[in-house]
């Protein structure tokens, strides 16, 4: 990297002015929609049943036990919603804050790596990806899964980077205590991925690039203690409250989720590439030449290579995961920080034609998205939900007309600083990703239960409630409460195997006992619905949204 140029003052407080600007709005709009299905739904009322009486250790969807996941998040979340009461801002914080914390470990590490202005190109690029900027304001395990991976990837690389000096010892361990400290909260928060991934990378590093020196500093007699003291705990608890939560977590939730289809989530073999490219825009012509060039070595022979192992850890990211039989696009988001690092330390020529051809990009953005909110609503097919998606075309021309702005800044200034113009580019696709996120709330409908909740308000705990055929995951945590599921199992499968009567196994079951009921509600899907008026059986419709109908029993 040729550019260590200092940043000037001026530069540097206005960098930070707009870094905390956009920090600031980050949160802010965090409350500004419900909660979407699936994932939303579900990471927000585990945490909410267990600050409602539940058990801290077995983690319950809907009263029943589920161990897919490990529960670092969901006690996190927990802690947020005492705080700061039953909202979407509470459940959606943590994630919020892994993200910006993600960014800010990913500045200190090119900080450190390289310079300053690394630094903040590293930041500003990363900030603006649309797979980082979207998860990074959703609720799932992934961005606080990446936050831990990435703080884990860069305490192994400035532990490699440590001078040596008589002293450099004690910080190069203080590095690597951070970095298993870091694998194994990662575990804790979506298994054994966390570990399984740097390991990978580094024996594929010490392979590739015929250097052994990076196991020398591992300080395996620390550092292993102390991943073993952060991971064990919880997983012994476990194992001693359920006996099935070994094979169940370790044998069905990892080995069979990656070599089988059992998760019902195929995809081609090319998905993540796609991903990949969506994922990293606006910079993707800037994330694939990184990828397709950076396989080359740039340290001398017996020195430790930051940017081919960061190389190494992308490429494996993408190709682990597109060899599972089990694929979701937030998989690969920890790739993510490692392509905003080789990005900001481009060559100076390479990266004023990448903030060239990215403004230039952003441009034309602009233009096909004010032309989809102008003439996309007149070749909408009339749908259920058309109606929703035709209010998004003002928040489509909004967001058209501020990347025309930023894309026009960088392009007239023409200037020869390629940090100024990376910022200043990457500032203008992160607010427009918010507010797209804004936007998101007005087709809540589709996605949420919340207009079901809102409509019922207040029911008394003596009344029941019904989710007939399916499970809005949403819906729980709006009504504060769980539901009682009736022919439905899905990934309840295997809390409701551990408790048979969390759930009335057949629709006739249901309707005798709806039936006896003096008062009672129930949700279930349109066709559901149909088929049990058309039957006779006595429902009171009380509202209804794009996929399901709210019923009362009087």
């Amino acid at each position: 990297m040729n550019d260590q140029a200092p940043i000037g003052l001026g530069a540097r407080w206005t960098y930070v002015g707009l870094a905390a600007f956009v920090a600031v709005l980050w949160l802010a709009t965090l409350p500004l929609r419900p909660l979407f299905n699936t994932d939303e739904g579900r990471y927000a009322e585990i945490p909410r049943e267990m600050l409602s009486g539940g058990d801290w250790v077995i983690p319950h969807l809907n009263g029943v036990a589920y161990i897919e996941k490990p529960p670092l998040q969901y006690w996190a979340t927990a802690a947020s919603l005492a705080v700061f009461g039953q909202s979407e801002f509470a459940v959606r914080l943590y994630t919020a804050l892994c993200a910006l914390a993600t960014l800010a470990v990913v500045w200190i590490t090119a900080r450190r790596l390289w310079s300053s202005a690394a630094a903040w190109r590293a930041a500003g690029v990363l900030s603006s990806m649309l797979l980082f900027l979207v998860l990074g304001q959703l609720l799932t395990l992934d961005m606080s899964l990446t936050f831990y991976m990435t703080l884990s990837l860069a305490a192994f690389l400035l532990a490699q980077q440590a001078p040596r000096t008589p002293g450099s010892a004690s910080i190069q361990r203080r590095w690597m205590m951070a970095a298993w400290a870091a694998a194994a909260l990662g575990v804790l928060t979506k298994g054994l991925v966390a570990a399984a991934i740097p390991t990978a990378v580094l024996v594929l590093y010490t392979v590739y690039a015929r250097d052994s020196s990076p196991w020398r500093r591992l300080y395996v007699l620390w550092g292993l203690p102390v991943f073993l003291a952060i991971t064990v705990p919880w997983h012994w608890l476990a194992a001693g409250r359920l006996p099935d939560f070994l094979q169940f977590f370790f044998v069905h939730e990892h080995l069979s989720r990656y070599l089988t289809p059992s998760a019902d989530r195929e995809e081609a073999w090319w998905f993540f590439a796609a991903v990949f490219v969506l994922g990293s825009m606006p910079w993707t012509l800037s994330a694939l030449r990184v990828v397709i060039l950076g396989w080359r070595r740039r340290a001398p022979s017996g020195h430790f290579d930051p940017a081919l192992f960061l190389w190494l850890w992308i490429v494996f990211v993408c190709v682990f995961f597109s060899l599972s039989d089990s694929k979701l696009i937030p998989y690969i988001l920890p790739a993510m920080p490692a392509v905003a690092l080789l990005i900001a330390a481009s060559p100076a020529v390479a990266l004023r034609r990448d903030v060239w051809i990215t403004a230039l990009c952003t441009v034309l953005a602009a233009a096909g998205l004010a032309a989809a909110g102008i003439w996309g609503p007149r070749f909408m097919a009339a749908t259920d939900r058309s109606q929703y998606f035709e209010m998004l075309a003002r928040p489509l021309l909004e967001i058209a007309v501020l990347l025309a702005v930023s894309g026009l800044f960088v392009l007239l200034q023409r200037r020869r600083d390629p940090t100024h113009a990376a910022v200043f580019l990457s500032v203008g696709w992160c607010l427009a990703g918010m507010l797209l996120m804004r936007a998101a709330g007005l087709v809540a409908p589709v996605y949420s239960g919340v207009v079901l909740a809102r409509a019922v308000g207040a029911i008394s705990r003596d009344e029941p409630i019904y989710s007939v055929g399916t499970y809005d995951q949403t819906l729980p945590f709006y009504l504060q409460r769980t539901v009682r599921l009736v022919a439905y199992r899905g990934e309840l499968d295997f809390g409701l195997r551990h408790d048979p009567g969390a759930e009335i196994p057949s629709v006739a079951e249901f309707v005798l006992e709806w039936q006896r009921l003096p008062n009672g509600y129930a949700v279930m899907e349109k066709s559901m619905f149909d088929d049990l008026e058309g039957r006779g059986v006595s429902m009171r419709e009380i509202a209804r949204d794009v996929h399901r109908v709210l019923v009362a029993r009087r």
